[in-house]
């Protein structure tokens, strides 16, 4: 099931253009090049009448260039707190404008930031619901929308 996959682009690239004046486009698929490099992974989960978390999968370079524009940088490395800081802000903002697409009462929980290479994410409970491609400079990023899966619990 493909949940909301125009409304998230659509707010993606608001959020980006709005907030880091960066433009970002919807592109097919993550190109070979971002499964190698050292990337970041911003997550927030919502709970209450929907349950599931939103996450962001980044490169490094393009988070630290978010960090850049989110602090004013001017051109200056950020430190790794500051991107930190960045990717979770910006993967808030993201699971904030998706969760007033779901039903209520909800609530959105802190953002936590992971950072390393080659590792793929999981949260138990959770299905893939929607997973977007976005290209923003010569970067691309993912943004992914699961669900908890209560069919696997009653199964149990």
């Amino acid at each position: 099931m493909q949940f909301a996959e125009q409304e998230i682009a659509s707010l993606t690239e608001m959020i980006w253009l709005s907030s880091l004046g960066l433009a970002v486009e919807r592109i097919a698929e993550l190109p070979l090049e971002m499964g190698r490099q050292r990337t970041l992974m911003g997550c927030v989960h919502i709970n209450g009448e929907w349950q599931g978390a939103v996450v962001l999968h980044c490169p490094m370079p393009l988070a630290q260039r978010v960090a850049q524009i989110m602090f004013s940088l001017d051109g200056q490395l950020p430190s790794w707190e500051d991107t930190q800081s960045a990717l979770g802000e910006i993967t808030n903002m993201t699971g904030g404008n998706i969760k007033a697409l779901l039903p209520e009462p909800n609530v959105l929980s802190l953002p936590a930031v992971v950072e390393g290479e080659n590792y793929t994410p999981r949260i138990p409970g959770a299905c893939l619901v929607s997973r977007l491609v976005f290209q923003c400079q010569e970067s691309a990023f993912v943004v992914s929308l699961l669900q908890k899966d209560f069919a696997s619990e009653i199964k149990k």
